[in-house]
Order: structure tokens, then C-alpha cells, then sequence
């Protein structure tokens, strides 16, 4: 019965203290999926499963940090064997910018820096394209909130609807926010003609070092009638990879 109060309460107060625009932008800025606000490792699994039931499986470790208004991402492929030693680093301005990208293949010897070209690609052939995978500043969007709810496993949560003002990745995003966890736990992407095109959907849920972290991830993209999971395994935050996130580690692939 408690419980039920809070949710009532819960959600009879959200309309009015998530109406005004920058405390609906914090609660967006919060519930990334991709960016929980601190450094990170883990190790990823990614599922790409085609429209005809072909499998195929790759895998990487991946390591974050912040430094000079920067997110840092390295990610680093061990599997399969034809990406084993590719590494890839994406350094993502907070305040918005062009991200900087630079990338070791196993067949090269030397790095290369290439040009963010667009965020519509896909990344390495999974549903995710780099858009999709970069942390995404709420500034970027513009955002309306549509309604409250109660989401499946019983937490208040709310529907946000984003029309991007900046890096227009899609036309517009539904979203639907766990408010406890704060975190996004759905999104239906819409192109021009307003036709649903993607959905992403948070399969597990957990909390880890009091942080809840989207562990298993599934993207559809529903013209190609494809799908990615990319499950997050041996997930440690506040650690300092340092010795990971950098130009060093990426031409070497050992911590410098």
C-alpha cells in the first residue's frame, strides 16, 4: 500500500516539477544509457542478428573517462578474429562540437585520425549507428513532456518526446524514462516522414556501485528487420583508465 502511495504521489508531481525546460533537460542529461556520468570499463558482447536469423557475434572491451571538457571513449575489439587488435578512440566535446575520432586497424601498423563524417553510419555493421553510440548532450534537443506512467516493472516513469536542434541523427525520439533509476529505457526513433524506423529497449537493468546501468541493450532497426544486443558484462565504474584512453594504447593496444 506504501508503495502504491508513493507512485501516486510520485506522478501527481512530476507534470508540474519536470514542466519547465532546464529541470526536463537535467532528468534527460541524467538518463543516458550510454553515459551514467562517471569513468567505466566492461566487457561487450555484440549480437547482430539479420532479418534471416544469421548470427554474428563480436566482441570488445571498452574504457571511459572525462578530461578537459571531453568524454573519452576507447573501445577495442578482440573478437572475431578478423577485429582483433582494431581499436577505435572517440573523444566527445560536453558542450557540444564535432567529436574527434581516430582508429588502428589490425591490418595497419599506424593510427590514422579520420573525419567525423556523419552520425547516421553504422557502427562497425550493428543497428547502433556512431550517433546512436556517442553520449548525446541534452542541449542538442529540444523536449516536451507528454505524460507520466507507471512502467512495467511497477517504477514512475514518464514519456519525452525530443526533436533534435542539433546533429539531427532522427526527425524526432519518444522516450520513455524510468524517474527513479533515471535512466532511458526505451526509444522509438521517427525519420522526416514520421515513420518509426528504430527502437531501442533496455533489456536488464542493474545497479552497480549504486549507479543503475543498462547492461543488456537491444537496437531494431525495423526497415532492415535486423537487431543488435549488446550485453555489458564485468561493468566497474570510478576507476581511473587513464592508461587505457589514449593515443598510446590505441597504436600498441597495451596500457601506457
Amino acid at each position: 500500500m506504501k508503495k502504491i502511495l508513493f507512485f501516486a504521489i510520485v506522478l501527481n508531481l512530476v507534470p508540474h516539477f519536470w514542466a519547465s525546460t532546464p529541470e526536463l533537460k537535467e532528468l534527460m542529461r541524467q538518463s543516458q544509457p550510454f553515459d551514467r556520468g562517471a569513468s567505466l570499463s566492461a566487457s561487450v558482447d555484440a549480437l547482430i542478428t539479420s532479418k534471416k536469423g544469421n548470427e554474428t557475434v563480436m566482441q570488445y572491451n571498452m574504457y571511459t573517462n572525462r578530461s578537459q571538457g571531453k568524454i573519452n571513449v576507447m573501445i577495442a575489439f578482440f573478437a572475431p578474429n578478423s577485429f582483433d587488435g582494431t581499436r577505435i578512440l572517440t573523444s566527445v566535446p560536453e558542450e557540444g562540437g564535432v567529436p574527434g575520432v581516430a582508429i588502428k586497424f589490425k591490418s595497419f601498423f599506424a593510427t590514422m585520425k579520420i573525419p567525423f563524417v556523419s552520425s547516421d553510419m553504422s557502427f562497425f555493421g550493428m543497428d547502433f549507428n556512431t550517433g546512436d553510440m556517442n553520449p548525446r548532450n541534452s542541449s542538442f534537443d529540444h523536449y516536451t513532456l507528454l505524460e507520466t506512467t507507471v512502467l512495467s516493472d511497477g517504477s514512475a516513469g514518464c514519456i519525452v518526446e525530443a526533436y533534435p536542434l542539433e546533429n539531427k541523427l532522427y526527425h524526432r525520439i519518444i522516450h520513455h524514462v524510468d524517474i527513479e533509476k533515471k535512466i532511458i529505457v526505451r526509444s522509438e526513433m521517427y525519420n522526416k516522414k514520421n515513420e518509426l524506423v528504430k527502437l531501442l529497449e533496455v533489456l536488464e537493468c542493474v545497479a552497480i556501485q549504486d549507479i543503475w546501468s543498462a547492461t543488456k541493450v537491444r537496437m531494431q532497426d525495423l526497415k532492415s528487420g535486423s537487431n543488435t544486443v549488446l550485453t555489458y558484462k564485468s561493468l566497474v565504474y570510478h576507476g581511473d583508465y587513464t592508461a587505457y584512453v589514449n593515443e598510446a594504447f590505441l597504436k600498441t593496444g597495451e596500457p601506457q
